[in-house]
C-alpha cells in the first residue's frame, strides 16, 4: 500500500479516517465526521512544532505524542548523507527499544528503497512478528513540494498491530513526519530572514565607512554602529599592526580614550590575550574556566561593570588579523545563540571592508632604489666566454624532473570485527599476525547469560499467555488485552534473544591477516556491542601512500610513473603509477603534502603495513638549469610579487 504524502494544516481541525471517538458533523460539510480527539491531537503537534528549539527536541516531542497515541514499539528517523544514500538510524524513543534494530533491520531497508522509488509512504508486518507493523513515511525540508520532491529522511514506526488498524497508523505517522517537514520548513524562513537582517546591517555599515577619511574616524564609527546594532553596552576595537602589536583604537561613545585608565588597560590587555587565538572567545564560559583568556575577560567585565563579553576577531576573507572587537553585554544575550551568531556574522561581514579602509589610508613607504654600481666593463677573457658558454649549454640540457617524497604501506582494505551485542569473551582462536581464511572461527562469545534470560522470558510469556487464557474464561476482556501485550513485549524480546544466540561464533568476513587483537588476557571480561576485537586486512594486494610536498603539487598528475624504496629493503626497488591523489592536504610531521596513492601486488607477501621508505615521482622534462634552481626562483617570487 502506497498512500501519497500528507500535507496537514496544523491550525485546523483534522479530519480522521477513523472515527473511534466522539464525532461532530460539520454543517458546512455534511456528510464529513471530525473526532474532538483527532483534532487536539493536530493541536499537540502544532504546539510540538512551535516549542521545538532543536532537532533532537522536535524528534523527542513527536516521538513522545506517537507514543501516547499507540502501541508503538520503536520510531527511527533515518536521514540521507551528502551522498543521497541513507545513514544509519536516529533512534528517536527510549533507548531501551534500540535491540529492536537489527531485527527489523533487513526489512527496513527494503521500505527505504520503496519510498526512495516511489516518494510515497508504505507499511509491511514484521516477519518475525506478523502482529507488528512498520510504517515508513518520507520527510521533505523543501517549503513548496513538487510531486518528484527530493526526500530528506524517511520515518520509521515499528507498532504493536493488534490495537490499531494499518491505516490509522499510516495515517498517524504521515501526520508526524509532516510536522517534521513543517518544522524544517519553519527553521529555513527564520535562517532565511536572519540572513536578510545581516545583509542589511552590514551594508549600511559599510556605507557608513565609505564616508569616513581616516582610520582613527572608520573603528570610532565601527564601534558605535555595532554598540546600536547589536544593544551592546559597550563595544571597543583593537587594531594590530604587521608587527602584530595590538593597541586600543575605539570604545563606543568615548571621543578621547586615556590609555592610562584602568578600564582601559584592561580592555587592552583582554584583547592582546584573544588576539593570540583565531576564534571567537567569550566570558563566562564554562568550557575553559580558569584559561589566560577568561582571567582577563573577567578582569575586563568586573572593571567595567559588565555581566558578561564577547571577543570576535576582525579577520579578511585571506584570514589577515585586522585586530579585535570586544563586546560587553548581558549574561542573557550571551546565552541566546541568534544573538552570538548574529554579532559574528556582522563584524565578518564588515572585516573586509575594514581592511580596505586600512589599506586606503596607510601612510607608503619610499621605495628603497639604490641601485648598485655598475661593474666597469673590463677586458674578458676568452677563457671566461668559453666557461659560461658551457656552463649556459649544460643548463640547458633536459633531464627529467623527479619529486623526491616520503611514502608508506598501508593494507588496501581493513575490516573491523565488533561485539555484535553485550556478551563475555569465552575464548579467541587467533592473535595478532595470524593469516586466517572467509568464515574462520576467530573468536567465541558466553552464550549461558543469554540461555538464562531466554529461558525467563519464556517461562513469562507461558505465564502471560496463562493467564490471557484464564481471564478470556471468566470474560475478562481487559485484562485478556493486558496479557496479551505482555505475551507481545515477551515474544519480541525471545526473537532478539534467539537472533543473538546464533551470533555467538565470531568469524571473519574475508581472508587475511589479523593486525590488532590480542585478546587471550581478555577472555572471560565483559564486552559491549560495537566494541573492537580484531582489525583484519588482506595482503595481497597493498596501497603506498605517497606524500607530496604542496609545493611540488603542480607538477605531479595521474599516472605518472613512481620509483620507490622501503627501509627494509634498502638494496630493492619497485616501481607503479599515482592511481589518485587526494584533493586535500594533510599535515604529516610539520609538514602540509598531498597524499597519492599506487597499487602494488604483495605475491611474496613481503609487504607489511606501516613500512615506510622513499619515492621519486617522474614528471615532464625540463632544462637542468631549472631542475636545480627552479624552487628558489619560485620562493622569491611568491614574497616579492603580489
Amino acid at each position: 500500500m502506497n498512500p501519497p504524502i500528507l500535507q496537514f494544516d496544523f491550525s485546523s481541525p483534522l479530519r480522521s479516517p477513523v472515527g473511534n471517538e466522539s464525532t461532530r458533523h460539520d454543517t458546512d460539510s455534511p456528510g464529513i465526521k471530525y473526532s474532538y480527539s483527532d483534532q487536539r491531537l493536530m493541536q499537540h503537534f502544532g504546539v510540538a512544532i512551535a516549542n521545538s528549539d532543536s532537532i533532537d527536541q522536535i524528534h523527542s516531542n513527536i516521538s513522545q505524542i506517537i507514543k501516547r497515541q499507540t502501541d508503538c514499539l520503536c520510531v527511527w528517523n533515518i536521514p540521507k548523507n551528502t551522498n543521497g544514500e541513507f545513514a544509519p538510524p536516529q533512534l528517536l524513543a527510549d533507548s531501551e527499544d534500540d535491540p529492536l534494530w537489527p531485527v527489523v533491520e533487513l526489512q527496513v531497508k527494503e521500505m527505504l528503497a520503496r519510498v526512495a522509488r516511489t516518494h510515497h509512504m508504505c507499511s509491511s508486518p514484521i516477519q518475525t512478528s506478523p502482529h507488528s507493523t512498520l510504517v515508513a513515511s518520507p520527510i521533505s525540508k523543501q517549503i513548496n513540494k513538487k510531486p518528484d520532491h527530493e526526500i530528506d529522511s524517511v520515518l520509521i514506526g515499528c507498532f504493536s498491530s493488534k490495537t490499531e488498524s494499518i491505516l490509522r497508523l499510516q495515517w498517524l505517522t504521515g501526520i508526524a513526519s509532516e510536522a517534521i517537514s513543517r518544522w524544517h520548513q519553519i527553521q529555513s524562513l527564520k535562517s532565511e530572514e536572519n540572513k536578510s537582517r545581516y545583509l542589511a546591517d552590514s551594508i549600511g555599515l559599510i556605507h557608513a565607512l565609505d564616508q569616513t577619511q581616516s582610520v582613527s574616524e572608520a573603528v570610532v564609527i565601527l564601534a558605535n554602529h555595532l554598540r546600536r546594532l547589536c544593544n551592546a553596552e559597550q563595544v571597543s576595537i583593537c587594531l594590530t599592526d604587521p608587527k602584530n602589536v595590538v593597541s586600543l583604537k575605539a570604545i563606543s561613545d568615548v571621543e578621547q580614550i586615556d590609555l592610562n585608565a584602568d578600564s582601559n588597560k584592561t580592555i587592552l590587555h583582554a584583547c592582546r590575550q584573544t588576539a593570540r587565538e583565531n576564534g571567537e572567545t567569550c566570558y563566562p564560559n564554562n568550557e575553559n574556566t580558569g584559561s589566560i583568556e577568561q582571567l582577563s575577560l573577567q578582569k575586563y567585565c568586573k572593571a567595567n561593570g559588565a555581566e558578561a563579553c564577547i571577543c570576535i576577531p576582525l579577520i579578511t576573507g585571506e584570514n589577515q588579523k585586522l585586530g579585535v572587537v570586544l563586546l560587553a553585554c548581558s549574561r542573557e544575550k550571551l546565552e541566546n545563540h541568534h544573538y552570538r551568531t548574529y554579532c559574528s556574522k556582522l563584524v565578518q561581514m564588515t572585516s573586509s571592508h575594514v581592511d580596505v579602509v586600512i589599506r586606503a589610508n596607510r601612510s607608503t613607504r619610499d621605495i628603497v632604489s639604490a641601485g648598485l654600481n655598475k661593474l666597469k666593463n673590463s677586458s674578458k677573457t676568452h677563457a671566461f666566454i668559453l666557461a659560461a658558454s658551457i656552463l649556459i649549454a649544460v643548463m640547458l640540457i633536459p633531464f627529467t624532473y623527479k619529486v623526491n617524497c616520503e611514502c608508506e604501506l598501508q593494507p588496501v582494505l581493513r575490516r573491523f570485527i565488533a561485539a555484535p551485542h553485550d556478551s563475555i569473551l569465552e575464548k579467541t582462536h587467533v592473535k595478532s599476525g595470524d593469516t586466517i581464511t572467509t568464515d574462520q572461527l576467530i573468536a567465541s562469545l558466553d552464550g549461558r547469560k543469554l540461555r538464562i534470560e531466554l529461558s525467563g522470558l519464556r517461562a513469562d510469556y507461558d505465564g502471560a499467555k496463562k493467564r490471557r487464557e484464564s481471564a478470556l474464561a471468566l470474560g475478562n476482556i481487559a485484562e485478556s488485552q493486558i496479557a496479551l501485550s505482555e505475551m507481545n513485549r515477551f515474544l519480541s524480546k525471545i526473537d532478539i534473544l534467539q537472533q543473538q544466540m546464533t551470533q555467538l561464533e565470531v568469524r571473519s568476513p574475508i581472508n587475511g591477516l589479523v593486525l590488532t587483537g590480542d585478546l587471550d588476557k581478555a577472555e572471560g571480561a565483559p564486552l559491549e556491542m560495537g566494541q573492537t576485537l580484531f582489525e583484519i586486512a588482506p595482503l595481497n594486494e597493498m596501497v603506498a601512500e605517497i606524500m607530496i610536498p604542496e609545493s611540488e603539487i603542480q607538477y605531479v598528475q595521474p599516472k605518472m610513473p613512481v620509483i620507490f624504496k622501503l627501509n627494509a629493503f634498502p638494496l630493492k626497488s619497485w616501481t607503479g603509477k599515482i592511481e589518485h591523489i587526494h584533493p586535500c592536504t594533510e599535515i604529516v610531521a610539520n609538514q602540509s603534502v598531498f597524499i597519492a596513492k599506487v597499487r602494488l601486488p604483495n605475491t611474496d607477501n613481503q609487504f607489511r603495513p606501516g613500512m615506510q621508505g622513499s619515492a621519486k615521482i617522474k614528471t615532464h622534462k625540463a632544462p637542468l638549469g631549472w631542475n636545480l634552481f627552479h624552487q628558489g626562483w619560485e620562493s622569491l617570487r611568491y614574497w616579492t610579487v603580489w
